[in-house]
């Protein structure tokens, strides 16, 4: 499970539906979001992971490392 913003689950869930899936009920509408690790590639999965890292970590800290992987 990520963390996003519901737009940026709205881009993950519609680029690949069969990946990532909002999580059911008022969390699904936060943001929480599953991931289908099996079907997952390793470039959108770390794409999704770092997005939901940067949208909770300290803006200083997030501004030391590169925004894409």
């Amino acid at each position: 499970m990520v963390k996003l913003t519901p737009e940026q689950q709205h881009y993950f869930s519609k680029g690949e539906p069969e990946v990532f899936v909002p999580v059911k009920g008022a969390w699904g509408r936060r943001g929480a979001t599953s991931v289908n690790l099996k079907s997952a590639k390793k470039a959108s999965f770390l794409k999704a992971l770092n997005t939901a890292w940067r949208n909770t970590a300290p803006k200083r800290l997030a501004a030391e490392f590169p925004q894409e992987i």
